[in-house]
């Protein structure tokens, strides 16, 4: 008799040829025109990512559990989705580099200018807030500290390795390039609100800071690294919803044309909307950053909408974006009066050739 608490499991699927996988596809209604390109792409970029990834807004029904596919639903429609949302997802990754360095740079700077270049002086546990009690019963500070320590002591990483050889020193601006994203954003976190204030002022460029501002800045950075991990992954970015979330900034939302009503229903919290939000507030006193993330996620738009004109609205709808992308982001742009100078480079650089 079976454990009333075992789990059941789901039939294994076993190994199938292209052509079986094919076939399959072709019984559920899928339309395959080109055969052997079809068969391409699946050993390309592989059955699972762009089938089981994608296939979602083209499936009348799987009640059953098998899928059946909306009548003239094409191969190619879910190959123009997942090539849409692979050109998301390195917009993403390249811009999200970038803020990562900036980021990097400004924690490195104000811990270095406050507490000097001496892993002894910027680490002294009393320079960091304790955080939460982590599963190992200690605090973050005590965890993150003793990390950094390892690093400055035995990393083979360079230029770590290099300065501990050569110098017996590690300043934080150096140990900070053998850190990963989240390493770099607790230490931030974790830092005493004079060091916090120096490093939102370095990356916004504002002069005073208050509640709201620390904690706008907090939410953007950990929307912008949940998504930086989801992108650096593979992970599908159309309808992604990272576990973060913004909080509301009248300013921004007004900016973007999103009420406090819709923003409360969730459109521009933590979605593809909210990133790009967060990434148009990180580059305020640098638009030219923002310009060239926007004129590729327009792009990618304009390109998805030309070829897939039926599935277009949907998909971005479910992005949280504005279905006329260009022409609302344009209007955005000249309402925050930043990108002046940038209109007609914008305008050059979003024209997609039909």
């Amino acid at each position: 008799m079976m454990n009333k608490t075992q789990k059941t499991y789901k039939p294994d699927k076993p190994f199938k040829k292209v052509e079986d996988q094919i076939e399959t596809l072709k019984k559920r209604g899928l339309e395959i025109t080109d055969v052997n390109s079809a068969k391409e792409a699946i050993l390309t970029y592989n059955y699972y990512n762009i089938i089981n990834g994608y296939k979602q807004p083209f499936i009348e029904d799987s009640s059953n559990g098998v899928d059946k596919y909306k009548k003239g639903t094409n191969f190619n429609d879910l190959l123009d989705l997942y090539n849409f949302d692979r050109s998301l997802r390195k917009n993403i990754f390249t811009i999200t580099l970038d803020i990562e360095c900036t980021f990097y740079t400004h924690v490195a700077y104000a811990i270095g200018e406050k507490y000097g270049h001496k892993p002894q002086n910027y680490l002294h546990i009393l320079n960091y807030k304790q955080g939460k009690k982590q599963k190992n019963n200690n605090s973050q500070r005590t965890n993150l500290l003793a990390r950094l320590n390892k690093y400055i002591n035995c990393s083979e990483i360079e230029p770590l390795k290099y300065y501990r050889e050569n110098y017996k020193n590690m300043p934080p601006w150096i140990l900070v390039k053998g850190l990963t994203f989240g390493e770099v954003y607790t230490l931030y976190e974790l830092s005493k609100s004079d060091v916090k204030d120096s490093i939102i002022k370095g990356i916004l460029g504002v002069k005073t800071i208050d509640e709201p501002l620390r904690e706008f800045f907090a939410k953007m950075m950990s929307v912008i690294i949940k998504y930086r991990n989801w992108s650096a992954h593979g992970g599908r970015i159309y309808n992604h919803r990272c576990k973060p979330h913004v909080a509301y900034w009248e300013s921004l939302c007004d900016s973007f044309e999103i009420t406090r009503k819709e923003f409360n229903k969730g459109q521009g919290k933590n979605d593809l909307l909210a990133l790009t939000m967060c990434i148009c507030f990180f580059y305020q006193e640098r638009p030219e950053s923002f310009i060239e993330y926007f004129v590729s996620l327009n792009q990618a738009c304009q390109t998805f909408k030309n070829s897939n004109i039926v599935t277009y609205s949907q998909v971005i709808r479910e992005t949280g974006l504005p279905i006329e992308v260009h022409s609302i982001f344009l209007e955005m742009l000249k309402k925050r009066e930043f990108a002046t100078a940038f209109t007609k480079e914008y305008k050059e650089l979003s024209e997609v050739p039909d």
